[in-house]
């Protein structure tokens, strides 16, 4: 990664009605650690699906 400034290291979630599913892309890293940890706890829930994407932001319900 390179050196970004805070306001650089932006992350997106990509949601629409059409799916039921979320996409999130982000460049900060705590967020990635999060997302890590989800994915890992959650395999039912959450699915890496590229470099640091998953499905939502949180844990399950």
């Amino acid at each position: 990664m390179t050196n970004l400034t805070k306001y650089e290291m932006e992350t997106v979630v990509n949601y629409n009605a059409g799916e039921q599913t979320a996409t999130v892309y982000t460049r900060d890293k705590s967020v990635m650690r999060r997302l890590d940890r989800l994915v890992a706890d959650y395999p039912d829930s959450y699915k890496l699906t590229g470099p640091k994407a998953a499905v939502i932001y949180g844990k399950p319900v």
